[in-house]
């Protein structure tokens, strides 16, 4: 998204398939692990900790101007993975971690809302200043590991440009001296930078949970939103919306195509993950004489599409109410004009709702 006061987010890449059911990734992921490890007496035990996560989500927050308002909402995972090194069981395992975000005026508390229902069953949230979650991972047999994932809705902290992990790990058989696991702590940490390109929006997508992309609507004349629901028992995925105010997507069928082409990048959604009754919803909202557009009746408003396959389509179907029923046909259009303050001219904005990823633009 392309606010200067945009900031945070991070995100994980989710190898704890238990939690999410599965994940898959765009190539918008940069996915990293810091490898942490004790460093024991001779004779004693070593653990090691491996977290992963991945740069380049949107943070969170409501963004408005003239034009309108385009809301985020994206989320960021952790997945820890925790692997005793021999020698015999490890007991009683706590981690606990904090959040910091890297702010314009140094660091502060994160705002990242941590989200239970798709964490580990056995961590929780201990404090929100500072904002802390605490684990009790178990026993640790000999050479095995635990791996388990935090979730949290990404921060809305005005100019983040990264969030930071730190914790503190550690064992009951750290007191017990050389043939313990020693020391009786290990310091982690994780960086995880943020995604703040001017004409895009990046969100992961943990199921059961509503997540919106959106880019900046004080940038240029036109912004879009997009919203949806992975439903409980899908994958989570990773999701992009972009805009390329020099892209074409126009066919034959339209007379004249005109504002940005808008790219939903939704490939990685498990099968069935969109239907009839949860299609995607897709808000474009445009100022058409900047454009070189006048519109004049609603009706006359089409939007091409070009799914995955190549293939392009015309929508011009209108829903018969905004959102549709769960029986209307998709995709379909609802087209409204709305007028701004004083002599400013009109808004025109148009909702798409739909099962089929791809590329869509405006046109007459």
């Amino acid at each position: 998204m392309k606010s200067p006061v945009r900031g945070l987010v991070l995100l994980v890449f989710v190898l704890s398939l238990a939690v999410l059911g599965g994940a898959s990734h765009s190539a918008a992921d940069l996915v990293q692990t810091t490898h942490q490890c004790s460093t024991p007496d001779p004779q004693g035990r070593q653990y090691c900790i491996d977290i992963t996560d991945s740069d380049g989500v949107s943070p969170s927050g409501t963004f408005t101007s003239g034009k309108g308002t385009a809301t985020v909402t994206a989320y960021q995972f952790y997945t820890i993975t925790v692997t005793n090194g021999g020698g015999s069981t490890l007991t009683n395992g706590t981690l606990s971690v904090n959040l910091t975000d890297v702010a314009p005026g140094g660091n502060v508390n994160s705002t990242a809302a941590y989200i239970a229902a798709d964490s580990a069953s056995f961590c929780s949230q201990t404090s929100t200043n500072p904002n802390t979650v605490s684990c009790n991972i178990g026993n640790i047999a000999a050479t095995g590991n635990t791996s388990f994932t935090l979730v949290y809705r990404t921060s809305t902290t005005p100019g983040v440009t990264a969030t930071l992990l730190s914790g503190l790990a550690g064992f009951k058989e750290g007191s017990n001296g050389p043939n313990g696991a020693n020391p009786a702590t290990v310091q982690v940490n994780a960086n995880t930078g943020l995604e703040q390109k001017d004409e895009s929006s990046v969100a992961f997508s943990p199921p059961g949970q509503p997540t919106s992309l959106g880019t900046n609507p004080a940038t240029d004349s036109q912004f879009s939103v997009l919203a949806y629901k992975v439903p409980t028992g899908k994958s989570a995925f990773t999701s992009t919306l972009s805009e390329d105010p020099n892209g074409t997507l126009c066919s034959d069928q339209v007379k004249q195509c005109f504002g940005e082409v808008v790219t939903m990048d939704l490939s990685g959604a498990q099968s069935g993950t969109f239907s009839q009754t949860n299609p995607f919803h897709l808000t474009m909202t445009l100022v058409p004489s900047d454009f070189g557009v006048s519109v004049g009746s609603t009706s006359s408003v089409r939007v091409v599409h070009k799914l995955d396959n190549g293939d392009i389509e015309t929508i011009s179907r209108q829903c018969s109410s905004n959102p549709p029923t769960s029986t209307e046909t998709l995709p379909c259009i609802v087209v409204t004009k709305v007028n701004q303050p004083g002599n400013l001219p009109k808004l025109l904005v148009i909702d798409l709702y739909g099962v089929n990823n791809g590329g869509v633009h405006p046109g007459l």
